[in-house]
């Protein structure tokens, strides 16, 4: 007998029963003769079931869970690559790289980050426009700035320093501490914002007209004559200095009847030439204009300028190799340093640089040459030269190796016989520049370079050493120039106000050329001797360093009392702090914080105050100073939540908050973080090793200096306001 089981209503059931077929009732239960348990009025109630509760609690819960677990999965990943390239040190890593491709190809932490926050919104140019859906495209946009840039040094730092914020709960005791917070966390994230495209166009660039470029509006041939003549009978100094040694005045001139005096087409380098030319000349013109005059003077300013850029943008990708286009892009780099446009500076030079390498200007000329052969030989000197100085300098700026090596250079370092000055004094000055130049050359690559980086520290402080005694004989021959001239040797020689064989209204005179290599001098001695290790008790700056740093800033007021106006101001900064670039100002200002010295952070803001009113005319000078500012408001709140620290533990969190973004830019020495292995931490082979440390420090505070000061490139408009808010007048 078949075995019986039970249904679920108790009854017994064999298990040949019938299927439920769904009437009313069923045909099961009709057969049964019992009441419809299936369907119909007799089915049992079915018991209700928990539902699963969802509410907007649980949804933000989720919405926790997972971004947490993004952010432990972005903290390992960044953690794999931290313990990477502390045990192969990525300067040389980056050697290997730059010596493969002149382009070399992003490290694996930048590229994650970038797509980790493609999503934030941020104003972007017509190129980055164009590929905003291709990430990879939108990646090549960064410009590789070598290990000295911030860019792989600070893609894990910023990461965990916006997640350290984050977690802050406390609040912000007051308006300005919070603004400074803010200002040094825009800082810090704002290596990982596309920059190379903001400045690398002009704002003022003309449609070309259906004629072509000869169509566009010039100012009037009378204005033109009128101001020939002044170039002949009495140039404008400024004008003159820049001028003398890009392209002579005849052949500004003949260029310049070209242009309105047609008899034939001309070509656009010519045109450019032309326009750059009486830029420069309007400019200096307008600064002792007064009234009517300075207005039309300014309108035709703006016009040159107008055309200037239009004529630039227009140029051909490869330009032909003619003494004409390493004039005109000279002309271009001098026009956008002064327009805080220092990489389009860096490019147009070294597109000049190629072009004077490939027509030989480097090399020596043969012997014996004719008058006017070597006329030409030392017309093409001074251009190389020129380009020389700018390569050097700008170069060092970017924290990059210079286009033109010193040992491929065979052409005499001085100006020719036959070159025309307005005063004997000029060639001293230029000697200096090429010296400097040259100096600053064999700076970077003996102790920032990638290969300098990798050396020991001792090895670094050894080169340091030999540099400085290099640069002091160096200072004292053209000390001996100078008096052999009749030049003031330093500043402390010229009358108070005065500089000598200054003759009427020269806005640019040889005395205040003195005293910039001097700033120029100290400026050099600073970043030499910050490459020393301190010595035991003096902190993490070497001494002799922040003496340097004094120095350089006391010419810099020198030179600024001398000034004329604060046109000649903006021309000082933009020539003088920001073409090297001026790193004393950031030596003082990790002085102060480390120290809190009262008497360097009277320096620190009594040099920012100095940048007013050259702000109040010059964009790139504003911008210098606005980064000034957020400097010294920094070291003012640092040294006060210091000071406060022992009563007020809120401040105490200020203080350290400030201390990781000092960090991350490479102002403080690494920290050890106890849950987060930094990247001093190891050394070969994962080991502690304290040299790999102080390379890398070193690393992180020369690329530090290179990304603050190369904010004057930024818009800044998105900075934080209260940051900018001293702009209303000098503190």
């Amino acid at each position: 007998m078949p075995p019986f089981c039970g249904s679920l209503d108790g009854r017994l059931i064999t298990p040949r029963q019938i299927r439920c077929d769904k009437d009313t009732p069923c045909s099961n239960c009709k057969t049964a003769k019992r009441a419809c348990s299936s369907s119909g009025l007799g089915q049992r109630p079915k018991e209700a079931r928990q539902r699963v509760l969802i509410s907007s609690q649980y949804e933000r819960k989720i919405d926790q869970f997972e971004a947490r677990l993004a952010g432990i999965e972005s903290m390992l990943r960044e953690l794999t690559l931290t313990i990477t390239n502390s045990r192969t040190p990525s300067v040389s890593a980056s050697a290997t790289e730059h010596s493969e491709s002149p382009r070399p190809a992003r490290t694996a932490s930048r590229t994650t980050t970038f797509t980790r926050h493609s999503t934030v919104n941020t104003t972007a140019t017509p190129a980055t426009n164009i590929h905003n859906n291709d990430q990879v495209v939108e990646n090549d946009l960064d410009a590789f700035e070598g290990d000295s840039s911030m860019a792989a040094q600070t893609v894990f730092a910023s990461e965990f320093l916006h997640k350290a914020v984050g977690r802050t709960s406390f609040r912000v005791p007051n308006p300005d501490m919070e603004s400074a917070l803010k200002a040094l966390q825009q800082m810090v994230a704002g290596r990982q914002r596309d920059g190379a495209s903001h400045e690398s166009r002009f704002e003022h660039v003309l449609p070309i007209p259906p004629g072509g470029f000869r169509e566009l509006p010039k100012p009037p041939t009378e204005l033109i004559v009128g101001l020939l003549r002044v170039l002949k009978e009495k140039p404008p100094s400024s004008f003159t200095l820049i001028w003398i040694f890009a392209i002579s005045a005849d052949r500004f001139n003949e260029s310049c009847r070209d242009v309105y005096f047609a008899t034939e087409d001309y070509s656009l380098t010519t045109f450019a030439v032309v326009m750059g030319g009486l830029y420069f000349f309007l400019q200096e013109m307008v600064w002792f204009a007064e009234g009517a005059e300075a207005e039309e003077l300014t309108r035709y300013q703006e016009m040159c300028r107008a055309n200037f850029e239009t004529a630039l943008v227009n140029l051909p990708l490869l330009m032909p190799a003619t003494r004409g286009s390493v004039e005109v892009l000279l002309t271009a780099a001098m026009y956008a340093t002064e327009a805080s446009k220092f990489t389009l500076a860096w490019r147009f030079n070294i597109t000049a640089a190629t072009i004077c390498q490939n027509l030989g200007y480097h090399r020596q000329q043969p012997a014996n040459p004719s008058p006017e052969q070597q006329r030409v030989s030392d017309r093409q000197s001074a251009l190389f030269w020129f380009v020389y100085a700018n390569d050097k300098c700008l170069s060092l700026r970017f924290g990059r190796c210079s286009q033109i090596q010193d040992y491929d250079i065979t052409v005499p370092r001085a100006l020719g016989a036959s070159f025309v000055l307005p005063d004997p004094g000029w060639r001293v000055i230029f000697h200096q520049w090429t010296q400097h130049a040259e100096f600053l050359g064999r700076a970077y690559e003996q102790l920032y370079s990638a290969a300098a980086l990798a050396r020991s520290p001792q090895e670094r402080a050894e080169s340091a050493h030999a540099l400085i005694r290099s640069l002091n004989a160096m200072n004292a021959r053209l000390a001996a120039e100078r008096a052999a001239t009749g030049l003031a040797t330093t500043h402390e020689a010229l009358p108070p106000g005065t500089a000598p064989r200054e003759k009427g209204p020269n806005p640019y005179s040889i005395g205040m050329a003195v005293i910039s290599d001097e700033v120029m001098l100290y400026c050099a001695m600073t970043l030499v001797y910050r490459a020393i290790p301190p010595s035991g008790g003096e902190g993490t700056l070497y001494a002799e360093c922040v003496e340097a740093a004094r120095k350089a800033v006391a010419s810099h007021h020198e030179c600024m009392k001398i000034s004329p106006n604060k046109h000649v101001d903006a021309g000082i900064i933009s020539w003088t702090l920001l073409f090297i670039p001026f790193m004393p100002v950031i030596v003082l200002f990790c002085h102060v914080i480390e120290t809190s010295d009262q008497e360097d952070f009277r320096r620190l803001s009594e040099f920012s105050t100095s940048l007013y009113p050259a702000a109040t005319v010059s964009k790139a000078a504003e911008k210098f100073y606005r980064v000034c500012q957020v400097l010294t408001n920094v070291a003012r709140l640092y040294i006060e939540s210091k000071a406060q620290q022992d009563q007020d533990q809120e401040m105490a969190l200020v203080g350290n908050d400030i201390d990781m973004y000092l960090s991350q830019l490479g102002f403080m020495p690494s920290q050890v973080d106890p849950l987060v292995p930094s990247r001093a931490m190891y050394g070969e082979g994962g080991m502690v090793g304290g040299e790999a440390s102080q390379g890398i420090d070193l690393s992180n505070w020369f690329s530090g200096n290179l990304h603050v000061l190369g904010l004057v490139e930024e818009d800044m408009i998105d900075f934080e306001p209260r940051a900018w808010s001293t702009m209303a007048g000098p503190p």
